[in-house]
């Protein structure tokens, strides 16, 4: 019997899952009611969901709160961006949002490797 995946993998899944499902249901235009829900899903859970890991949260609800507040400060950071270069488009929002969500995602997933085996680490860095 093996063993369950490790929550960083996990998450990690449901948010580059997300994040296909988002981008993939715009530029489909799938239209209502699935087109929203799932863009609403991603921005606000997926983003701060992909770097919730790092900081360690002590529990399941901290975290859900921890990934919303995250997923929010991520979306006005990018919005903002995008609005200050004159280069505003939703689509393009929610593209860069699906990025940094990857980028986060494999970022806690080398972290958790580094941490679950420093051995390997250790002798892979040292060659």
């Amino acid at each position: 019997m093996s063993s369950p995946p490790p929550p960083a993998t996990v998450r990690a899944a449901v948010a580059v899952g997300s994040a296909l499902l988002a981008v993939g249901a715009v530029l489909g235009d799938v239209g209502p009611p699935g087109q929203p829900v799932l863009v609403l899903w991603f921005v606000l859970v997926c983003p701060g969901l992909a770097f919730v890991g790092l900081a360690r949260p002590t529990s399941v609800l901290f975290g859900l709160a921890l990934s919303v507040a995250i997923s929010c400060a991520l979306a006005v950071l990018v919005a903002q961006t995008l609005l200050y270069a004159g280069a505003w488009n939703p689509l393009g929002g929610l593209l860069v949002l699906a990025a940094i969500t990857v980028v986060g995602c494999v970022t806690e997933l080398v972290v958790e490797a580094r941490v679950r085996h420093p051995a390997v680490t250790a002798r892979r860095e040292a060659a």
